[in-house]
């Protein structure tokens, strides 16, 4: 029987596999139909392509340039500058050729590691509404396949809340947006006051990229949490002095009086807080109510 040896490709066990299927009585259909896929003679060619590509990635090659195509029509450019040999008209010949052209500029492409998409930079104005409540920019990149989230207007509040995210989609593959967000804005365009079908509608329509303005979804205990209000502090605090602290420049300094809204108490020692009317929106570690009286 044979053996696969240890560098292998996946061409290799594919062949290998193909070799040691039996014909089954119970299942012949099955067997047939197995053996014609694996016999097929493009899937030999993907596997091979896609054992070169893992081994370009291994490699890790730095290009020699990074501008062939310019290079090349500068030959091009020299040789019809004066008279030229067979040898000469034939390689003008190729470089002037579609197809390497086409090649070179490929070359070019993946040198300059430009092949990303361009995305707009985000507005400068995005944080103008942030108010109390986070805010997160999302920017997806997709082709002309659909988002993959549906919306509904939630009756109560009349906020526009993403409603079920399809397993697969752009939405979902990115992992930025969940079902109970708050969606503000699409490219920049309010829909707050727009009607369902206007919002699904410029949602289809975003090519490329789009860039979604959202509040995520708060769940029911972090609500209860936020809502939560610590007493007046009675005491002074400068986590710049408490070595206590894990990590002090994250401390939130407060004074004695101070109204501090407590964000998260996952930590039974160091509390998560906001003072109340302060215009940072970001949170600070203040020691638990269990920590104080120890």
């Amino acid at each position: 029987m044979p053996v696969l040896t240890a560098g292998a490709g996946l061409h290799e066990t594919l062949a290998l596999l193909t070799s040691q299927l039996r014909p089954d009585a119970n299942h012949k259909e099955d067997m047939v139909f197995l053996k014609d896929v694996f016999s097929e003679r493009s899937l030999g060619y993907l596997m091979k392509i896609h054992e070169k590509l893992r081994q370009y990635e291994r490699q890790s090659p730095t290009p020699v340039l990074h501008s062939a195509s310019s290079l090349a029509e500068d030959v091009a450019e020299e040789l019809q500058s004066g008279p030229m040999s067979t040898e000469e008209q034939e390689l003008l010949h190729l470089l002037t050729s579609p197809h390497l052209k086409a090649v070179l500029s490929v070359h070019d492409t993946v040198a300059q590691k430009n092949f990303d998409p361009v995305l707009p930079p985000l507005p400068d104005d995005f944080e103008d509404e942030l108010e109390e409540e986070s805010v997160k920019i999302v920017r997806l990149v997709k082709n002309k396949e659909p988002l993959g989230a549906t919306i509904r207007r939630d009756e109560a509040t009349g906020a526009v809340i993403v409603a079920r995210i399809m397993r697969g989609g752009a939405a979902d593959r990115s992992g930025l947006v969940h079902v109970g967000d708050e969606l503000r804005e699409v490219n920049g365009v309010s829909v707050i006051h727009k009607r369902p079908d206007e919002i699904s509608q410029l949602l289809s329509q975003s090519q490329g990229s789009i860039t979604l303005k959202i509040i995520p979804a708060i769940k029911e205990e972090d609500r209860r949490l936020k809502k939560k209000l610590h007493p007046p502090a009675l005491f002074d605090y400068i986590p710049l002095e408490d070595k206590a602290t894990p990590c002090q420049e994250a401390g939130l300094p407060f004074k004695r009086g101070d109204i501090l809204q407590v964000v998260t108490q996952d930590d039974p020692t160091w509390w998560q807080a906001k003072r109340v009317g302060d215009s940072n929106l970001r949170a600070g570690l203040i020691p638990s109510k269990q920590f104080q009286e120890r």
